[in-house]
């Protein structure tokens, strides 16, 4: 068993993953495209970290920005 590293956005989108995106505060889960992501960071000139986009993030149900980021495992990744 292999293991690959998810230290960038672009790691995520090179091995086909989603960014999944789960709230600590209310429990919401989102399952983000890396693509769109990608574009945003580029057309900001955000850093591309993980744990960068991770601090930018807050979550559409009760605004927390106390979010958690992984791979979104099953399905597509382009869906």
């Amino acid at each position: 068993m292999s293991s690959k590293r998810l230290d960038t956005i672009s790691d995520f989108a090179r091995h086909g993953y989603r960014l999944q995106v789960d709230c600590r505060a209310c429990g919401r889960v989102a399952k983000l495209d890396v693509r769109a992501i990608t574009e945003q960071c580029s057309k900001h000139g955000w850093n591309r970290d993980i744990g960068q986009i991770e601090q930018r993030l807050r979550c559409s149900q009760c605004r927390s920005r106390d979010v958690r980021c992984g791979p979104s495992f099953g399905g597509p990744a382009n869906s």
